[in-house]
């Protein structure tokens, strides 16, 4: 009995204890949400919510800002790790090579074969971004993507040319100004089929390090305008490219004729781009790429967009090996991303 009566007290003063434990709790969590002490505690630690940043605070302020920069009250928060935000320097619309995920069809490309099928994998993922640099925001990010292209109307549709990209960006933006520099890493590999269907294909290793510096501005929120230079660092003797190449463009996109959708925090709107690349060793062409097309995105979280368009491209082939053959193309395709 003695025994049982011990027991039984013991456990009569761990449920006394768990009791007192549980009201304790309940104390400082009634504390600790209060709304108002909850933001005078943390107040040297917030940093404002901009379009991109936070959906609940983005819906009371829906924007479509394509270069957002934020304004500056870290406190004692310097920067922040692996960023879920938007880009600071967004891909290039008409770049035939941005890093996004796309698909299309081209009609009539002189590179490979008239009907071309070619697809894009492609992401970027911030590192850390400084909140306070200068005014404006710095951010270091890592890049990867890979650029293929099918042979749809033949047996087995063979895979003609993969491109694999690797880069290290180091973003900036202050207010209407982004800038971009970068170095990176492409590899140009032949399709085996490919190969096997052509004996008499000279193969080579279209392999090269680059080095680069762009700028882009916008005049509205609806205007970019943007131009860079770079240089080829180290490179493949089999298959030299040109040293130097600059490009330039130019996007428009038409608020003014698309949509906002506050209940769903959605928007649309049509849109049209052009880019211009020169590289020494290609002085016969000048590449140029227009498109034009619709894309929808998000009020809020990355803001990346989806687009369906047409693309017409006049110079040269980007791809790899065949980066030396002049070609021009008309193309439909779909992409999402930056």
């Amino acid at each position: 009995m003695s025994h049982f009566t011990e027991g039984h007290l013991q456990i009569m003063n761990t449920l006394r204890n768990f009791g007192l434990f549980v009201a304790l709790c309940s104390l400082l969590s009634g504390t600790l949400l209060n709304a108002d002490a909850f933001d005078d505690d943390l107040s040297s630690y917030k940093v404002p919510v901009t379009a991109g940043e936070n959906l609940a605070a983005c819906c009371d302020k829906p924007s479509i800002d394509p270069n957002p920069t934020p304004p500056i009250e870290i406190g004692s928060c310097g920067g922040i790790w692996f960023p879920e935000d938007p880009v600071l320097f967004r891909p290039f619309v008409a770049d035939p090579h941005a890093i996004n995920f796309s698909g299309g069809w081209r009609l009539n490309d002189q590179a490979f074969v008239k009907n071309v099928i070619d697809v894009s994998l492609g992401n970027t993922m911030g590192i850390y971004r400084w909140l306070d640099v200068w005014g404006g925001q710095l951010q270091i990010e890592v890049e990867g993507a890979v650029w293929v292209c099918f042979d749809p109307l033949h047996n087995s549709s063979p895979l003609l040319n993969a491109d694999y990209y690797g880069g290290i960006p180091i973003t900036y933006s202050v207010g209407p100004w982004a800038f971009r520099l970068r170095g990176y890493h492409i590899s140009s590999h032949i399709g085996d089929e490919f190969i096997l269907n052509h004996a008499e294909f000279d193969r080579r290793n279209p392999s090269a390090e680059y080095l680069d510096f762009y700028a882009s501005y916008y005049p509205t929120d609806d205007i970019r305008l943007y131009g860079g230079i770079g240089t080829v660092v180290a490179q493949d003797k089999s298959y030299p490219f040109g040293r130097f190449y600059a490009e330039t463009g130019l996007e428009l996109h038409l608020s003014q004729l698309g949509f906002i959708n506050d209940r769903q925090q959605l928007f649309g709107r049509p849109f049209f781009s052009m880019h211009f690349k020169f590289q020494t060793k290609q002085d016969k062409h000048i590449n140029q790429t227009y498109v034009l097309g619709y894309e929808w995105g998000k009020l809020c979280g990355l803001q990346r967009l989806f687009r369906i368009f047409l693309e017409y491209h006049d110079g040269y082939s980007y791809e790899g090996q065949f980066s030396r053959s002049p070609t021009n193309y008309l193309s439909l395709r779909a992409s999402y991303g930056f």
